[in-house]
């Protein structure tokens, strides 16, 4: 690791790369004001600041590869807290196709620091640059800045080559902490058509497009470029991080689509088609439609060992997709197509998503039961731009089945789903139907409403200092997934998530349900000992423990964007508390309601000389809300959890004392 010391007085700022305006924008200079600040005035929580994030995108002929996407980019950040020491780490992920990698070179780092009235800059160590395989055709470069603490700034240099044109990188304008400046600028050449979609915005701060004078020849083709400079100013920090689909979706980016390919000797193909056109392409390829067809042949040898005769479709439906999940398991991976062909995906009893729900449809159209491919894009890939047709926004498929003018959407990747259940990443807005010469779109929601119920009954035993609960644990919808998936056939993984997350010590074996129907709620109960709070004449009692909600999941002070839940959802707690003798109740919280457009709460007690019950809930009205509403629900969570909180209070008898 090498230091190189630039020394100065006060007096001498030009050493600093110093100028009139507060920032400076040259590669390896920083000015007086850049190190000496301590917080940024637009956001004085910010834990560090992007001074800026210049790139450049432009072509580049190859004589043994043809013309390459170089990608250059420049960052600098000022660090103003130590919880901003992590803007130090970056990764930069780059891709094998075929027949080439994508390459990142050119990695220049340098960490600024104000030691002792001297300027040091500590150089990027090779060694701090490791690589990690993702994937089989994904990378990732690891890059550690070092000597980085509260104070330093950093900067970082790097570039992308790669003959990938479908990979040109979206432009992050907009970033996790403020930027004081962000501008891209883009080469063109006639060749390459691409069409850019802004999200998080309308309009550019800067946008200049100019045709540059200079002739350019690679090889027989002179051209000349189209130079086109995007810009954003003082962007604040993107903090609408929770209850949100993809990021992408809100933060202020460029995404450049490749829409046209003009060829030189002339011709040209559209890559940016038609929804309808689109629906046709799936259906001619390999890997999509002509996959279904070899799947419905498949079907006849496993159908022989199916007892699918004399039941309606909706059985068959059921047997169909419950067999699927059985006998096939999922890789992980993301697809809207296969990657294995269907004798093969048999062979290995596995593959991507595409593979499986391809398959299920084969085998549900084999069955005559009526069923298509709804391709969509997950939660973490974004909404999908319906002005803007492009294949490669899609990354997922699942099936619409039609029985009888009842429609459902079925997933064969998670064997704990019910039948007609898909999984949450698939709850994502609108996803295509897959039909021949047709624009069809469909809403892709979870049916019903997902509820945990906890139920609690407790003996206090003064002598001991300690309860004896019993308690019951019911949950429906995705919450009765989640306990499935948390259990996975092992009570021991239900004992450590209690411990794990309610500090609950299981002291006998976890009791579980008999029910395997996925459509019925899961059901375990457990027993444990507390410790019972006191003084010398008074118990103190949590009627429900730690098993109620005791964290607001909302916690930014203003929101301005969607507050997607993704399902309804709700949770319901009874407490039944058995008075000990010699003891009366000396005070009980009051009960509480409250009941408007977006939430029910409800606290009510009920009570004889021998027992205190408790019934508490909460229901969420909507699975999405809007902005405005989101500091009225984080109040309302507020309230409900001081109250779910609150305690009983036991004191001796009179005459027992």
């Amino acid at each position: 690791m090498k230091k190189f010391i630039l020394i100065f007085f006060i007096t001498q700022m030009s050493i600093w790369g110093y100028s009139q305006e507060n920032y400076i924008y040259d590669s390896g200079k920083v000015t007086q004001y850049e190190m000496s600040m301590t917080e940024y005035d637009k956001d004085k929580d910010a834990e560090a600041l992007v001074l800026y994030n210049f790139g450049e995108y432009f072509f580049r002929g190859d004589d043994q590869r043809g013309f390459l996407l170089v990608m250059k980019k420049r960052i600098k950040i000022k660090i103003l807290k130590q919880a901003g020491v992590k803007y130090a780490n970056f990764e930069i992920p780059y891709y094998w196709g075929s027949n080439d990698w994508e390459i990142v070179d050119n990695i220049q780092g340098t960490t600024f620091n104000q030691e002792n009235g001297l300027l040091v800059k500590t150089e990027l160590d090779p060694k701090n640059i490791f690589e990690e395989k993702v994937k089989d055709n994904v990378r990732v470069k690891k890059i550690a800045l070092s000597n980085v603490r509260e104070g330093s700034i950093i900067e970082l240099n790097y570039t992308i080559t790669t003959p990938y044109f479908f990979n040109m990188r979206k432009w992050m304008f907009q970033d996790k902490i403020p930027v004081v400046y962000s501008r891209l600028t883009y080469r063109a050449i006639p060749y390459y058509e691409y069409t850019y979609i802004m999200k998080g915005r309308s309009r550019m701060d800067e946008f200049t497009s100019n045709l540059l004078s200079d002739d350019i020849r690679f090889g027989r083709l002179l051209y000349k470029e189209v130079k086109y400079d995007f810009g954003m100013k003082n962007l604040p920090a993107f903090k609408d991080e929770e209850f949100i689909t993809s990021e992408d979706d809100y933060m202020i980016n460029l995404n450049f689509q490749l829409s046209k390919i003009h060829y030189p000797r002339g011709g040209s193909q559209e890559i940016m088609t038609t929804w309808t056109a689109m629906c046709d392409d799936f259906l001619k390829n390999d890997n999509f439609g002509k996959y279904i067809k070899n799947s419905e042949k498949e079907a006849k040898k496993i159908f022989a060992n199916l007892e699918l005769q004399g039941k309606s479709n909706t059985e068959k439906a059921e047997e169909i997709i419950q067999y699927v999940k059985s006998n096939y398991n999922w890789n992980g991976g993301y697809s809207k197509y296969a990657n294995v062909g269907v004798s093969e995906f048999v062979k290995q009893k596995g593959g991507n998503s595409g593979n499986i729900n391809l398959f299920l449809i084969g085998l549900l159209k084999a069955a005559d039961i009526e069923v298509y491919p709804v391709v969509l894009s997950t939660r973490k890939n974004g909404i999908i731009s319906k002005d803007h047709p492009f294949q490669q926004f899609f990354n997922y498929v699942i099936a619409l089945v039609n029985i009888d003018g009842n429609q459902f959407f079925a997933d064969a990747t998670e064997p704990l789903l019910y039948y007609s259940n898909v999984p949450e990443r698939c709850l994502n807005m609108e996803g295509l139907v897959v039909k021949p010469k047709s624009e069809e779109w469909v809403f892709i929601m979870q049916k019903g409403v997902s509820i945990t119920q906890k139920i609690l009954d407790l003996k206090l035993l003064p002598d001991q200092n300690k309860i004896e609960v019993q308690a019951k644990c019911i949950a429906s919808g995705i919450s009765a997934y989640n306990y499935r998936s948390i259990y996975l056939g092992k009570k021991e993984n239900l004992a450590k998530f209690l411990k794990d997350k309610n500090n609950i010590e299981v002291k006998d074996e976890i009791s579980i349900s008999e029910t395997n129907k996925l459509n019925r709620p899961f059901f375990f109960s457990f027993t444990s000992d507390v410790n019972l709070e006191s003084s010398s004449d008074k118990l103190f009692v949590h009627p429900f423990l730690n098993l109620a909600i005791s964290e607001n999941p909302f916690k930014q002070n203003e929101r301005s964007t969607l507050v997607d839940l993704v399902y309804l959802r709700g949770e319901a707690y009874e407490s039944t508390i058995e008075i000990p003798q010699g003891y009366e109740i000396e005070y009980l919280p009051e009960s509480y309601l409250l009941e408007d457009d977006l939430i029910k709460i409800k606290y009510q007690i009920t009570k004889d000389v021998k027992k205190i019950r408790i019934d508490a809930n909460y229901s969420l009205n909507k699975n999405v809300y809007n902005p405005e509403d989101y500091v009225r629900l984080k109040r309302s969570f507020a309230d409900m959890i001081k109250k779910f909180s609150e305690m009983v209070i036991l004191k001796k008898e009179s005459d027992s004392i």
